[in-house]
């Protein structure tokens, strides 16, 4: 054959073939461009050196991978649906003169125009709004814009070509080997292939209800942080495992059933409704649940990372009622005499900066970890106390009745046999035994007598958010160092230690974003001076800098609500990032799923619906039919997604809360916006590709 022929061959076909085409080279294009921009952000050395960056590199990456996992997939459904409509052209070639391997050859030209095109266009994408990214990710972030557009990244590129060029060549690997395999007179009835009712796949339908059922019990049952987080994965692939298979079985059960009842099967409305589900239903199915688990995929993504990200002004002011936090581990009654001398410096430094501490607030709390059985709290490292594992251990954070009275303002008398408690997650082992709330509990083999509980304790634990904690109020020191005496014995060198806490509360808690760690280090560097002229230098270590940052220098810790806001904003918003990103690609997924459907079901029905006009029902009737068919089948979906977040809401905001997002009412509102919004957009997707569907019907 002349030169040149099955590149204008191929060019013919793409252009005929336009509306199957497009969506694959944007489908490639907006892929590549998303993992490009996911890749070069995890290489980018500015972003990391910005306040809140360190959290990019490790979290894009896990992005990169579930993108190139995504668009594998994606790719490989978008080549399924052109291999499956193209297949009687191929044959035709064939009955036309044509050998294989000449179809072979105008199928590889057409792949190369596509995947040169989609790969072009996808880098381009990808330089362009990278910028964008990152102004997003500054704003985020509450940075300084990073000058500068990167438009070539050699580095990023080169994964990126390459990975979706080898998605390609696969693509066309397996087109040639399913084209040599079929006969000529195969590839001519390809397109009638599907027509005969299916049967109910038993197995499938039991295996789904059950994986089902226990990814929805998981969900429904888990109430600790560190077992959501282990078996969340373990439910997502029963619900997904579960999904598919109900789609693919349930559907046909329930509509079988529906046409063994007489009464509704026999109506002029519902049988062709009915009939036309069934006998489709055996390709249309995977594709609903496709379309389900990708929507489920949006909700959790956008309700999670928009809730964790708006929620960390709260978090700040839950967790820091002192904005600055200066803490020693010291043997007891040591380390109080330099208080009024620390506060002073933090005060002097607070004023340099145009700001005024409101408050000072100092106190003692001992933090033990115990293991819980039966209404008692096990200190034995072999009982297992310290080698549970976090599941099993619970917290108690010991305070004086004097401290949480000077800083609660309230006034408690316990004998030293009384405690009060309260619960950092409102989940109080003792409650599941009402006996026990105001009756006694054992702390390592001493019984104490729960004298009541406290709606609120003024020191906090970063272990709440972790495992089961409470605050323990206990009768006066001589009872706090007794409790601690007693696990220092039994724990050895992993003992608890005291901590004696300094805390500064600032009339301007704005202000203190711009200059608090400016401010930190000054005070830092002051109350370095100060212990090393009183002889209490921190194990020798000159590492100002280090100190000023936060980090533990042996004996001290210092925290503060800037240095968290920053950590939590780089975080939230790299996850925010990540999550907006993921969510426009698993909806642009849904949409693409949702408009093949639409045309693949459209040539499927439309010979349907003409034997239906012919055999005598009126042109109002077979619209009717094919708009109950259309809402059946794409609304389906999303209340599946809808049930499958509302099952998974207490197990997504037990995982969160270890995140530190504690206010489930914030979550569920967050939910419920992106709910509705989601449904809006899947609404104008179904209009926009029902269009196409009814235009081919008719």
């Amino acid at each position: 054959m002349r030169v040149g022929f099955y590149q204008k061959v191929a060019f013919s076909n793409i252009k005929k073939n336009a509306k199957f085409f497009v969506p694959r080279i944007l489908t490639e294009a907006g892929l590549l461009g998303c993992f490009y921009i996911i890749i070069t952000l995890a290489m980018d050395s500015r972003l990391k050196s910005t306040r809140g960056g360190a959290y990019i590199p490790v979290f894009m990456m896990m992005g990169a991978i579930i993108v190139g996992l995504l668009s594998f997939i994606l790719m490989l459904y978008t080549n399924s649906f052109l291999m499956k409509q193209r297949k009687r052209e191929f044959g035709l070639y064939n009955v036309l003169g044509m050998e294989k391997r000449h179809v072979g050859r105008v199928l590889f030209h057409e792949s190369f125009i596509s995947s040169i095109i989609g790969t072009g266009v996808g880098i381009v994408f990808g330089i362009l709004f990278y910028k964008l990214a990152t102004l997003i990710i500054c704003k985020m972030f509450v940075s300084d814009i990073i000058m500068g557009f990167y438009y070539v990244k050699p580095t990023s590129i080169i994964p990126a070509a390459v990975f979706f060029l080898g998605t390609d060549l696969l693509t066309y690997i397996i087109n040639r080997i399913t084209i040599a395999r079929m006969k000529p007179v195969n590839l001519l009835k390809s397109n009638q292939t599907g027509e005969k009712e299916p049967k109910v796949k038993w197995p499938l339908l039991v295996l789904g209800l059950v994986s089902i059922g226990v990814g929805y019990y998981i969900a429904i049952t888990t109430d600790n942080a560190l077992s959501a987080i282990n078996l969340f994965f373990t439910a997502v692939i029963l619900v997904i495992v579960g999904t598919y298979f109900l789609f693919v079985s349930g559907s046909i059960f329930v509509l079988k059933q529906l046409k063994r009842n007489r009464r509704y099967y026999y109506d002029r409305r519902h049988m062709p409704v009915v009939s036309g589900l069934l006998y489709r239903m055996k390709q249309n199915a995977v594709g609903l649940a496709s379309i389900a688990i990708l929507s489920t995929c949006v909700l959790v993504m956008m309700s999670t990372t928009i809730s964790l990200y708006g929620g960390i002004n709260e978090m700040l002011e839950e967790k820091y009622p002192p904005h600055y936090q200066f803490c020693r581990e010291y043997d007891y009654a040591e380390f109080p005499k330099y208080t009024e001398d620390i506060e002073k410096i933090i005060d002097d430094v607070a004023g340099n900066y145009g700001v005024e501490v409101k408050e000072f607030k100092d106190w003692t709390d001992l933090e033990v970890a115990y293991k819980y059985s039966n209404g008692e709290f096990i200190s034995d490292r072999d009982a297992g106390s310290l080698t549970a594992g976090l599941n099993e251990i619970t917290i108690l954070l010991y305070i004086t009745a004097d401290d949480y009275n000077r800083l609660t303002g309230n006034e408690v008398s316990l004998a030293e046999d009384e405690i009060l408690m309260y619960s950092f997650r409102n989940l109080y082992k003792v409650n599941k035994e009402k006996k026990e709330l105001f009756g006694e509990i054992t702390i390592s083999d001493e019984k104490y007598t729960i004298a009541g509980t406290v709606g609120d304790f003024p020191v906090k634990s970063e272990m709440s958010n972790i495992t089961d904690c409470y605050g323990v109020v206990v009768a006066n020191s001589a009872v706090l160092n007794h409790i601690y005496q007693v696990q220092l014995a039994n724990y050895g060198e992993y003992a608890s230690r005291y901590d004696y806490t300094i805390g500064a509360t600032y009339d301007k808690p704005a202000k203190l974003y711009d200059i608090g760690f400016d401010m930190q280090k000054d005070i830092s560097i002051a109350i370095q001076s100060y212990i090393d002229e009183n002889g209490g230098a921190v194990d020798g270590s000159s590492d100002l800098e280090a100190l000023a940052q936060g980090i533990d220098m042996g004996e001290y810790d210092i925290d503060s609500i800037w240095e968290a806001r920053n950590n939590a904003l780089g975080m939230n918003g790299t996850f925010l990032f990540l999550g907006l990103l993921l969510g426009m690609i698993f909806l642009f997924a849904t949409a693409l799923i949702i408009y093949y459907k639409q045309i693949s079901e459209g040539y499927e029905d439309r010979q349907r619906f003409q034997i239906m006009e012919k055999i005598g029902m009126s042109s109002e009737e077979v619209k009717r039919t094919i708009r109950e068919q259309i809402l059946l089948v794409f609304f389906l979906p999303i209340v599946v997604a809808a049930i499958h977040l509302i099952v998974a809401f207490r197990l997504l905001a037990n995982m969160l809360h270890l995140l530190l997002l504690a206010n489930t009412g914030f979550f569920a509102m967050c939910a419920a916006i992106v709910f509705v919004i989601f449904v809006v957009v899947y609404i104008m997707i179904y209009s926009i590709t029902a269009k196409t569907y009814y235009k081919i019907v008719h």
